[in-house]
């Protein structure tokens, strides 16, 4: 499905950034914002979410559920602050992969299985109803608004 081709291009990035002194993954976007390491650290929390809470809970048949944005955003931007970019960016490839790859073993039917989101049945954006294909482009989107941050810095 060209949707999870797209989605695993993200790795490529990533592999983009195996160049980067420490001193560049502590870089910030402005004095206000997150660094490199906690913008892919962060995308790299949002990963293991899907892959350990929504995947399941849209295999049984159930709405998926997302935590409170800032809370979690905070618990993963705190965190790489303990880290090294080297193991950000290894976890981030890791968990990238890792969801790729469930997302592939997945039939269609599941992929486009309508759900819900903390219970609105459909996506404002697209006004479609959700399904792990229609999370998946929005992540994609997600990536890309992040990964053109990272650029910016890096320029």
């Amino acid at each position: 499905m060209q949707v999870i081709k797209e989605f695993a291009s993200y790795t490529e990035w990533l592999d983009s950034l195996e160049k980067l002194s420490e001193s560049d993954w502590n870089e910030q976007i402005n004095s206000e914002k997150w660094s490199i390491k906690q913008i892919v650290l962060h995308i790299a929390h949002w990963d293991n979410h899907l892959l350990n809470v929504i995947i399941p809970s849209v295999k049984n048949g159930e709405g998926m559920i997302f935590p409170d944005f800032d809370s979690f955003n905070a618990r993963a931007t705190k965190r790489a602050e303990k880290l090294t970019g080297d193991a950000v960016l290894k976890e981030s490839l890791s968990s990238r992969q890792t969801l790729v790859n469930m997302l592939e073993s997945l039939s269609e039917e599941t992929l486009t299985f309508k759900t819900s989101a903390n219970g609105v049945s459909h996506d404002p954006n697209q006004g479609v109803p959700y399904s792990l294909h229609v999370i998946i482009e929005e992540f994609i989107g997600h990536d890309r608004h992040h990964m053109k941050q990272v650029e910016s810095i890096l320029k």
